[in-house]
Parts: structure tokens; sequence; C-alpha cells
């Protein structure tokens, strides 16, 4: 048994830990940059509480603003400006768009170059040697797990795809999860970002990757992310709830950060870059198909591979005890099921249709794609995506 383990040196865990931000960037610098989203934080009226903790401790403070997912001019601009403005410290409060543009930029400021220098793939192939300005994250969302992950996911719209700039120093200095901040967004983006974590935690348990440190998160976690997504989709979500996808989504990223993921993320990629389908919703339309065409691949090619004997372990957290077929292609239903209660959006909705597949399959074969349990063929790929596209406008 051979593996590595790395994740945030420090993590707060529990609402009201927002609370503990200006004390946390006072011990690892004196000028902030806070990273955010446009108004959220005025309309919760916490970025006053943050200001007034920072200054407070005297921390000088300015803002950087994310809108949307980032692409590598956002990633540049950040840089620029923790720069020129001296900062010494960087706060991400967002949802995982806005903590991966807080990792570019806090990188890409204490490193000479562009963010295409070092994006994979299509960049020139440089990496990250200086240590990034330290970073403390607070994510408002429970999906992307990016406050405990070593990469920053970018558009480069020019090739319309997403790729990232990848380091194991790129890992927040500080997570702070507090579960209060996720039970205010809205049910869509909610239930988005729990798929996108309940996503990660599946394909991290199926991974060539998984390793016993990532099992022990991965299995209660997908217990955790399927109840409280469940609980969300029949409108009877509680602090108990939020809390419980909170920790699982945390979990979650720690796990993808270790163990890797799989073809559902080697998909959502191309399908982000060239069609741009949001990535939590992306990864709600791919789950059950790609589960289901995982498992008949692994029954017809490898029938005595571990993976397939986890898929049984999902289906058995997932289906009633009394249900009388407990099997993975069941648990493939479900996942469905799940997502036609969270009214997620098809992948035609977003005007992905079949004239797309070749390409989307063709950007598919890099990154997350390396660590699926057994190789799909292009033909198999090209049914996860049909039985994904949702039904034909009338």
């Amino acid at each position: 048994m051979k593996f590595a383990f790395r994740t945030a040196p420090e993590i707060h865990f529990g609402a009201g830990t927002l609370g503990e931000a200006p004390a946390a960037v006072a011990r690892l610098g004196k000028r902030c940059l806070l990273v955010s989203g446009k108004h959220s934080l005025e309309r919760s009226g916490k970025l006053a509480a943050i200001e007034e903790g920072l200054r407070a401790r005297g921390v000088a403070m300015a803002r950087f603003c994310v809108d949307g997912e980032p692409d590598l001019a956002v990633a540049d601009e950040g840089a620029r400006v923790a720069r020129e403005g001296g900062h010494d410290v960087v706060l991400a409060i967002g949802g995982g768009s806005v903590i991966d543009a807080a990792k570019a930029a806090a990188a890409l400021a204490t490193n000479e170059g562009s963010a295409l220098d070092y994006v994979e793939a299509v960049g020139a192939g440089r990496t990250i040697e200086k240590a990034p300005l330290p970073l403390v994250a607070v994510p408002t969302t429970a999906g992307s797990g990016s406050e405990v992950t070593k990469n920053s996911v970018l558009r480069v719209p020019d090739l319309r795809v997403k790729r990232s700039i990848r380091s194991d120093l790129m890992v927040p200095r500080v997570a702070l999860v507090d579960p209060s901040l996720i039970a205010t967004a809205p049910k869509n983006v909610a239930a988005s970002s729990g798929l996108d974590a309940l996503t990660h935690l599946v394909e991290a348990y199926l991974s060539k990757g998984a390793q016993p440190m990532t099992d022990v998160l991965v299995v209660p976690g997908i217990t955790l992310a399927y109840r409280a997504l469940v609980a969300l989709a029949e409108d009877r979500a509680t602090d108990e709830s939020h809390e419980a996808m909170a920790l699982a989504a945390l979990w979650g990223g720690i796990a993808l950060a270790n163990a890797g993921l799989g073809a559902v993320h080697g998909l959502v990629a191309p399908l982000g870059g060239l069609c741009g389908v949001p990535h939590g919703a992306g990864c709600g339309c791919l789950l059950p198909a790609t589960f289901a065409t995982n498992v008949a691949a692994l029954r017809a090619r490898a029938p005595g591979h571990p993976a397939l004997a986890r898929a049984h372990e999902v289906a058995d957290l997932l289906l009633p005890p009394d249900a009388p077929d407990r099997s993975p292609e069941r648990a493939a239903d479900a996942f469905q099921g799940l997502r036609d209660k969270l009214g997620v959006p098809s992948l035609r909705s977003y005007g992905v249709g079949e004239t797309d597949l070749a390409s989307i399959i063709a950007g598919s074969r890099a990154g997350s794609m390396r660590s699926n349990p057994i190789e799909l063929t292009d033909a198999e790929l090209e049914e996860i995506l049909a039985r994904s596209l949702g039904p034909a406008a009338a």
C-alpha cells in the first residue's frame, strides 16, 4: 500500500466560523486583498463586519470582485491588483469560482508570467515555484471543495476550454467552513453545488486513485450529501441538513484532491468550455448515466475490478434496506431521480445537441478522465452524453 495525502493545514468548521476570518487573516499578513462576488456580502450585511474586524486588528483591506466563472484575464487582473497594492494575504469569501480566482491570483502574484503560462495542457508548461500569498478561504456554497484543493479552474476563452493551474503550494492556508452561509443560497444554486459535491464523493470512491485516507471520508460523505439533497429537493432542509451538506462538500474536496475523479469531470470540462454548461448542473446531468455506464463496462470487461464492488457499496448507501433491487443500476436510477426532483436543467436546455458530442468527447480525455476506474470507449462516452442530454424540444 502506498499513497500520499495533502489538505489545508488548518480547517475550522461550524456555524459562525466566518467570524474567525479577521483573526485568521491578521495572523498571516497586514494588507489583505478580499476576493468576493459582486453583491452577496453587501446584501448579507457581512462585509461591514469583516471590514471592521480587520481594521480592529490593524489590517488594511482592498477588494477584488469576481463575477461568474473566472477566466485567464480575471486571474491576471487579480494578481496585478495584489502586487500593485502590496498585499501580503488574500481572503476569499464566495463560491468555488471566487475561491478559484483567489487561488490563481495569490499564486500569480508571487510568480512571474501570466495565467496562460501555467494552465495545464494548453499553457507554456511553467510550474508554480514560489509560495503564493497565504490564502484564507471561506466557501459560501457547499459544492466545489475548492477551499481544500490545490488547483484553480479557469476558462480559456480563445480555446473554449477550462483548464487548471495546479500546484501543491496552492492549497489554502486556512479553510473556514461555515454551514450557516450555505443556508442562504438559492435552491437552484444549492442543488447544482450539492450535486457537484456528491459527484466528487462518488467519483473519488471509484477512482483509480482511491486510498484509505479518502475512503474514510467518502463513504459517510456520500450518505450525508445524498440525504441532504433529498431534503433540499423535498423543501425540508434544516440547519442539520445544511451542516451535513457543508461537511460532505468539504470531505469531497479533500477526496478529489487526493484520489482524483473520473469520467463525469472529464466530460463536464469541455461541456463548460465549449457549451457554457455550469459545472454543478453538468455534473448532476452526467452522474446517473456515467455511473451506469461505468458499471456496465466493468461488468463486461473487468468483473473482478474492485471498483465494481465499490459501486455495489454505493448502492447500499443510497437505497433502502428493504428495496427489492439494490444493484448499482438502481443506484444510477436514484441519482437520476434526485436530479429530477431538484429540477436541475438538462444539458439540452443549455444548447447542447447531438452535433456537439464528438467535440465534447475529443476534449474529455485529459485531466479527470485518466482516473476513471476503467477506460471508456468513445462509443460509451457518446452514450453517456446522449442519455444526459434530456428530451428534445417539442
